[in-house]
């Protein structure tokens, strides 16, 4: 069952801004950053440009890129640019990142001996 669901225009809208992202960001439409900020709640953008989304022609876009007071770092950013080959570094990051769970889940291998306890 999901969690929410989309109807009407907004599936397209949702789709292109979805199509026309990068990884780690969080692409928002005008309307979007216009709400958000009305909410008066320290939400950051930043103005990304001009995007072409199908159908849509080219409209200002932004990122979400904060929150005032959020305390948690966030995942810097990818330094890719549209049409680069991003895919192929998400997935080596998500490789990296799996190898590195594996060795921290391992523990010490079965030749070391542990320290004797007093």
């Amino acid at each position: 069952m999901p969690r929410y669901c989309l109807f009407g225009d907004t599936v397209n809208t949702a789709s292109r801004m979805e199509s026309t992202g990068l990884p780690y960001r969080i692409h928002a439409s005008r309307s979007t950053v216009e709400a958000l900020l009305g909410l008066d709640e320290g939400y950051e953008v930043a103005v990304r440009g001009q995007t072409e989304l199908k159908g849509k022609g080219i409209q200002e876009t932004y990122w979400l890129v904060g929150k005032a007071g959020f305390p948690r770092p966030l995942p810097a950013p990818l330094p890719i640019k549209p049409g680069d080959p991003w895919r192929d570094l998400i997935n080596q990051e998500i490789k990296a990142a799996f190898a590195r769970a594996r060795q921290g889940a391992a523990g010490p291998s079965s030749s070391e001996e542990a320290p004797a306890q007093p």
